[in-house]
């Protein structure tokens, strides 16, 4: 998986993929950007292995926010935990970060042919990105679409966690073009969300899929982790079956893997 000291990308390039990521689709853009002095891919690779494929102009484009209240006990992915309130919209640490990924999504234009077709999906996977407030995540989409163009009726999925959005940033973002949520709920019990160090509740859960189907959003997914520490068979069966109950489009589940680092990996 994708540690915390990483060099600035955007680019199609030979990498090991978080497992979270593997189902994208093979023409995919990874943005993401670092404030660390760290080499660039390319000052960082070695000469005899390839570091970018040029077989085809990407049709999609993974861009990483990595920014939450707090760390997950299992989490080992690149963040910025920026505490327990919702950040202000003019938070410098979100702020500069999303000047250094419009940079690269600049100066990542000119190695790909002017002739290429536009981009069919965005992903904003992280960390939360329904942190960022929608004129950021406006800013980025604006420089996608200038610099690789952006199908008009182009899929736009944004992973978010109950309690970080109301209906009024909902509809903003649907205004923008958001049209796929992804939920992360993880599971519908209180003592399990707490044990796992989630930063939302039960109520938040509940909230947030209200919300979701009053705005109308139709494409929407749930997140769920399997063999959680104390989870019993009662629990998971009551987590799917109120996840059914919810009627997402999709479900995802994850089995825990416990990471080296992670909270999770010192108990």
């Amino acid at each position: 998986m994708l540690k915390s000291t990483f060099a600035p990308i955007f680019s199609t390039i030979v990498v090991p993929v978080p497992k979270r990521l593997r189902r994208l689709p093979a023409r995919t853009i990874i943005a993401s950007a670092s404030p660390q002095t760290t080499p660039t891919v390319r000052q960082n690779a070695s000469l005899a292995t390839p570091t970018r494929v040029h077989l085809f102009p990407p049709t999609s484009a993974y861009v990483h926010l990595p920014f939450c209240r707090k760390r997950c006990h299992y989490c080992d992915f690149p963040i910025v935990a920026l505490g327990s309130s919702n950040p202000t919209d003019n938070d410098p640490r979100i702020s500069n970060y999303i000047e250094l990924l419009q940079r690269e999504i600049v100066s990542t234009k000119p190695e790909f042919d002017i002739h290429h077709p536009p981009l069919e999906t965005v992903f904003f996977g992280g960390g939360t990105p329904s942190l960022v407030a929608p004129e950021l995540v406006s800013s980025i989409l604006d420089a996608l679409r200038v610099n690789f163009g952006l199908s008009r009726d182009a899929e736009i999925s944004m992973e978010m966690d109950p309690g970080t959005f109301d209906a009024r940033k909902m509809e903003v973002l649907m205004g923008l073009g958001v049209n796929r949520v992804s939920l992360g709920v993880q599971a519908f019990q209180d003592e399990l969300l707490r044990s796992c160090g989630r930063a939302h509740g039960v109520k938040e859960i509940y909230e947030a899929i209200e919300i979701v189907g009053s705005c109308g959003v139709e494409n929407w997914t749930m997140d769920l982790i399997s063999s959680l520490p104390h989870q019993t068979p009662q629990m998971w069966e009551e987590s799917l079956r109120f996840t059914i109950e919810a009627q997402p489009k999709h479900v995802s589940v994850y089995d825990l893997q416990v990471e080296q680092g992670t909270k999770f990996g010192t108990l």
